[in-house]
């Protein structure tokens, strides 16, 4: 993420094995460094701190147990919880199993320097993305096994796509493969947002407009070995009826959402970004929740794009920017949605709508409950979804429940 919002970096990585999944090959921990940021951006100024002393007014950040003090920013986990500080951390937020407590502290990271970079305030914070937690009530639970929910048809593989491949890959994901549905190609600046995207996706592999760029879909799907559909979801749809356990509509463009609420699905997941540094899960069970089309109605006017927004908050005359850590944040509560699922937390819940401000507001996370409303014109009724469910059934058909509570089994 850091490659991807700053052009001057200097690391310092001890040699270590290469444990983690690494976008590029490499053989140990500095390889895979150093050919990742290049990737990411091939006119990167990048160096190590052996071969060049940072510039005097350089912001430092420190991961891992063995780092020195007098550093800008630091970063840890415990279990499932991310962290960042401006002091070191005690030993205790160490934890090199898991996955969800590394990601947290590297979204939080990720976003901290960015604001420091801008004159933007931070402050101490904690992310659990398994509980839905911040600060003083972050637990530790974690999920460490792979993502286990059936097939999954992701609608959409943009920034908020990206992120939610990238995390699932380093969780590891059991079943069939994810399909992914997008008729766009990738351009340079979708590599400041997308997680699994680099320029030579774009076409941009030497640092000049020399290849031929690939799909979104394609550029997505290829980190959790998925299967990419190089068109737009109504065309898709035309030679593709068969359900999946689990539907994501990660897109906002072409009427995707009233479509994809149409369906009949028994519950509809997706995460979003916004113009004011949030990262947003969104839960639909139609016999409870409103659905997706109404929560976030197509306005046919101008959307921000995805995983930008203003430098600096509150001055209208802030210039935008790309922000990979809001897409980044938005897959992981989505991935970590996902790995839940079994458990039964998620549907639940009463609330259907979590919020992260990464501008690092006093209430970090925030969650709301939107009511079903009786005049919805996208979902279908109760009688047909129960027909399109008997029809193809799948995995999470029981969570479609009527509104009395009883079983739509």
């Amino acid at each position: 993420m850091v490659a991807r919002t700053h052009r001057c970096i200097s690391i310092d990585v001890p040699p270590a094995a290469l444990i983690a999944r690494s976008l590029v090959p490499a053989d140990d921990l500095p390889a895979a460094s150093h050919a990742t940021a290049l990737a990411i951006n091939p006119v990167l100024d990048l160096a190590t701190l052996s071969e060049a002393a940072s510039p005097p007014q350089s912001l430092s950040i420190g991961l891992g147990q063995h780092v020195p003090t007098g550093l800008d920013l630091y970063l840890g986990w415990a279990g499932g919880c991310g962290a960042v500080a401006t002091k070191p951390m005690t030993d205790d937020h160490w934890d090199t199993s898991s996955v969800f407590g590394a990601a947290a502290s590297a979204v939080l990271g990720a976003s901290a320097l960015f604001r420091l970079a801008h004159g933007q305030p931070v402050r101490d914070a904690r992310l659990n993305p398994i509980e839905l937690s911040a600060d003083l009530t972050a637990g530790t639970r974690d999920h460490p096994g792979p993502v286990e929910i059936g097939s999954v048809l992701t609608v959409g593989a943009g920034a908020v796509a990206s992120g939610a491949a990238y995390w699932a890959r380093e969780l590891g994901i059991t079943g069939e493969p994810w399909d992914f549905v997008d008729g766009d190609i990738v351009e340079l600046h979708n590599t400041n947002r997308c997680l699994t995207m680099t320029a030579a996706h774009a076409g941009w592999a030497d640092g000049s407009p020399s290849g031929k760029p690939v799909s979104k879909a394609e550029a997505t799907a290829w980190v959790v070995d998925g299967c990419s559909h190089e068109e737009w979801y109504e065309q898709w749809l035309i030679e593709h009826q068969e359900r999946h356990d689990l539907v994501l509509c990660l897109a906002n463009e072409r009427g995707v959402r009233p479509f994809v609420t149409q369906r009949g699905e028994p519950l509809l997941l997706h995460a979003t970004t916004s113009p004011q540094w949030t990262a947003e899960l969104h839960r639909h069970l139609p016999s409870r929740d409103d659905c997706p089309a109404c929560r976030l109605p197509d306005t046919r006017t101008a959307k921000p794009m995805c995983a930008s927004g203003p430098v600096s908050l509150g001055q209208p005359d802030s210039p935008d920017a790309a922000l990979p850590f809001l897409s980044a944040a938005a897959g992981l509560l989505l991935v970590a949605a996902l790995a839940e699922l079994p458990r039964g937390v998620l549907q639940a819940e009463p609330r259907n709508h979590w919020q992260l401000d990464l501008t690092f507001a006093e209430r970090l996370f925030r969650s709301h409950r939107w009511q079903p409303s009786g005049q919805c014109p996208h979902t279908q009724p109760r009688s047909i979804r129960r027909m399109i469910q008997r029809e193809d059934p799948r995995r999470w058909d029981h969570l479609d429940t009527a509104t009395d509570g009883t079983s739509g089994g």
